[in-house]
């Protein structure tokens, strides 16, 4: 079905009305560049820099262009005034339409609202995209700004971790205290843990009161320094307590009746069969447990068909039932990081790998040419060696050959699991019909009885 378009000429009226009356949002305002333009192309408008940060109480100018397409097509957007903006050419201030939402998918909303218009809401227009910038802009000082604040808490917590370690030594602990505890100094032992701990948070609140507690913690071991202090004591009980409960620890995991927790392996139990079974000269995989026949089916009897399904990874598996097998969500997780790993490394070895061993090969080179420059005898007879950047380019092509060939058997695994999916559909459908048909059968067999009652039960 056709839609209306609203032509180019009455929809720039409108905009130039609403501009020209201060209708829109108080951070913008925009009107024709040249009153006489007939065509409406060019446009000149401004922007008010976003609150708390560089732009803040600035002016910004841009001027606009409106081609022949718009508002199909997105207006090109110069900064006549300097600003350094990310994704603002600083040659000729052109705006990148990829680094604005409402510009890179301009074209999309455009085609949604020709299939489905909304006539009191004017996502695309001059405004829409001059607030977009302005959005744009507060979002990048958030962000410079989240940055910041984390490099600056990084480098005060660093300062406070060696600050701690440099006090620790000085408060003076009982030597049979320190041997019971090893070889590590005890305070700084916990001082490592504590910070191995809370390493990963980035939250301003909690590196905050983070910090805020650690120098609490600096002032007590600086007075602690002090035997005969409150803060020298009130340490050594801790110590105590915390020597404590590591010694029952200790005896509790070193009877064999208490043996250590062990990490879950992902090996196969050897008492199940595997679901499917990999060929390894041609490397696909054959269903081997399932579908299981009816009488070992338990529950009600009837059959659940499974539903295939990938990880974020692309590992398939199939999910039988809900809340999922924390063992299956275990090995889904472990595989998904071994892969990531293995990706991340291949992207630094392109990025960065490749370029440090190039620059290391020019130093040795240079290294090289030196010694044979200095050296009475002339020239040695080179020997070729590996160099650094081809020991790069091998690492790249076997990460290249294991993500490859992992990639190929995941494909393998999940046309298997799809063939095993449709056979327990096809299992449990014709388990269906044969359900309805001892039920019709039951039901027949009831009527018949019930006939048969009523005629032996009629006048004689």
């Amino acid at each position: 079905m056709a839609v209306a378009q609203v032509p180019r000429n009455f929809k720039l009226l409108a905009e130039l009305e609403k501009g020209e009356k201060g209708m829109g949002a108080g951070a913008c305002s925009y009107g024709l560049e040249d009153p006489e333009d007939i065509y409406m192309s060019n446009w000149r408008g401004t922007i008010w820099g976003p609150p708390h940060g560089n732009h803040e109480n600035r002016i910004y100018e841009l001027k606009m262009n409106c081609g022949p397409n718009y508002p199909k097509e997105p207006p090109l957007i110069h900064f006549v005034s300097q600003i350094n903006l990310p994704g603002v050419s600083p040659q000729d201030g052109l705006v990148d339409k990829n680094s604005i939402g409402i510009l890179r998918d301009w074209e999309r909303i455009a085609a949604e609202l020709a299939k489905n218009p909304r006539p009191k809401d004017d996502h695309l227009s001059l405004e829409s995209a001059l607030i977009a910038i302005r959005k744009y802009a507060l979002h990048i000082h958030h962000a410079w700004y989240r940055e910041q604040m984390l490099t600056i808490g990084f480098l005060l917590g660093f300062a406070l971790y060696r600050a701690l370690l440099q006090q620790a030594p000085k408060v003076p602990l009982p030597g049979d205290l320190v041997a019971q505890f090893g070889p590590v100094h005890p305070i700084k032992h916990l001082i490592r843990g504590s910070f191995r701990r809370n390493k990963n948070d980035t939250s301003q609140r909690l590196v905050a009161a983070a910090l805020d507690n650690g120098y609490r913690c600096l002032d007590l071991l600086t007075r602690a320094a002090n035997p005969s202090s409150s803060e020298h004591a009130s340490i050594l009980s801790f110590l105590h307590s915390r020597l404590a409960s590591v010694l029952a620890s200790r005896a509790y995991f070193s009877d064999p009746a208490n043996p250590p927790p062990k990490h879950p392996s992902t090996a196969p139990h050897p008492a199940r069969t595997p679901l499917l079974t990999k060929d390894p000269a041609t490397g696909t995989y054959s269903p081997t447990a399932r579908p299981l026949p009816q009488e070992k089916l338990g529950g009600s009897g009837r059959r659940k068909v499974p539903r295939l399904a990938a990880t974020a990874a692309g590992h398939p598996f199939l999910r039988v039932r809900k809340p999922q097998s924390p063992a299956l969500s275990r090995v889904l997780r472990d595989l998904g990081d071994k892969r990531q790993a293995r990706i991340t490394l291949a992207l630094e070895l392109d990025e960065e790998g490749r370029w440090l061993a190039e620059t290391e090969d020019e130093w040795e080179a240079r290294l090289g040419g030196a010694a044979e420059d200095g050296s009475a005898g002339g020239p040695a007879a080179k020997k070729k060696k590996e160099t650094y950047a081809a020991s790069a380019v091998l690492g790249r092509q076997y990460l290249n050959g294991k993500l490859n060939g992992e990639k190929a058997d995941m494909i393998a695994r999940a046309a298997a699991m799809l063939r095993v999916v449709e056979a327990e559909a096809e299992a449990a459908a014709r388990e269906k019909e044969e359900r309805k048909a001892r039920r019709r059968a039951a039901w027949e067999a009831r009527q018949r009885l019930a006939e048969g009652e009523g005629t032996e039960k009629g006048p004689a």
